[in-house]
């Protein structure tokens, strides 16, 4: 008898340790690796000129990108910030891959963009513009509201996406060197490419 509950006693551990296990995957994103597999990604290159943002897979295995999201904020929205993409419709990056985001901006007649631009797809646009020559912040979250990586630059002074008078280098992007772990900097655009050698620091004050 000692030894059936013993028994006992060891399977009902096995099974609320699997209950566990399940309950710390990331919910809704359509990954089976769980929140770990997901907090590899991280933003790794930004375009004021080119309005675009570059994400990074630094894991050995593919994302789903189902439910990732980005916030920019800007004290001109209501409680200063907004999600301005959503991935959707399955879209994935690779191991060690990359995925492109592209601004709105760039087929608005209104903001001075090319009406004749084609995405690569509706799902790698995010809503608004990327401005090189103001205060930013923006934040990269996985489905499950888990804060991934960020990219400011400046403070929030008047507000975020308000301050201008920043150096904008129109030659180079915001660049993590090396890919996925390194410092932003300021590097040669490589859209969709590992990113080049430091050129410069970014500045982190307005030009007087």
């Amino acid at each position: 008898m000692k030894k059936f509950f013993v028994f006992a006693a060891a399977a009902a551990f096995a099974f609320c340790a699997c209950e566990k296990d399940n309950t710390d995957k990331v919910q809704g994103s359509g990954n089976e690796g769980g929140a770990d597999k997901v907090s590899g990604l991280v933003l790794n290159e930004l375009s004021g000129a080119d309005k675009f943002i570059e994400l990074y897979n630094t894991t050995d295995k593919e994302i789903n990108l189902d439910g990732v999201y980005l916030v920019k904020y800007d004290s001109t929205k209501e409680g200063g910030k907004s999600t301005t993409w959503t991935g959707k419709g399955g879209i994935k990056i690779a191991a060690k891959g990359f995925v492109v985001l592209e601004s709105s901006d760039l087929a608005d007649e209104a903001e001075g963009g090319d009406p004749a631009y084609k995405y690569e797809s509706a799902n790698h646009v995010f809503k608004g513009g990327l401005s090189g020559k103001k205060n930013v912040f923006i934040e990269l979250y996985s489905a499950d509201d888990e804060k991934l990586s960020e990219f400011k630059r400046g403070e929030e002074g008047a507000g975020w996406n308000q301050v201008s008078g920043f150096n904008n280098d129109k030659k180079h992007t915001f660049s993590r060197v090396p890919d996925g772990t390194g410092e932003f900097v300021y590097a040669d655009p490589t859209k969709g490419a590992a990113n080049g050698a430091k050129v410069a620091d970014i500045e982190q004050t307005p030009e007087m």
